[in-house]
């Protein structure tokens, strides 16, 4: 799957997790780069729901398809799905949000 990133302060963090494990703790980044290599591997999102790692969630609110997988309890990597409601399962490119503290209706950034 191809996976691209929010913003430039995003992808540098995904892209060098020595930065990455200065701003969050070891074990968080090893799930992230965990949860990333399972993404890259997947052809499409439909494999990756399949499997369901991260146990991944939609999240409502938002205008495009957005989906939170489990880094810890709490902790969650979002991604966006280049995809319409129709094509999900097909979803072949996802754009990498950032990593969040997700409790009930707000959000803690921690790399947005």
């Amino acid at each position: 799957m191809k996976i691209t990133y929010a913003n430039k302060k995003v992808e540098k963090f995904f892209t060098d997790y020595s930065k990455m494990k200065k701003k969050l703790p070891f074990e968080w980044v090893r799930s992230i780069k965990k949860l990333m290599n399972q993404l890259t591997a997947a052809d499409n999102f439909g494999i990756f729901l399949s499997l369901g790692i991260g146990k991944p969630e939609q999240l409502s609110g938002y205008k495009q398809i957005m989906y939170s997988l489990h880094v810890t309890a709490n902790v969650r990597l979002i991604i966006e799905l280049n995809a319409t409601e129709d094509t999900v399962k097909i979803c072949e490119e996802i754009v990498v949000e950032g990593v969040s503290d997700y409790h009930g209706d707000k959000n803690n950034w921690y790399i947005p």
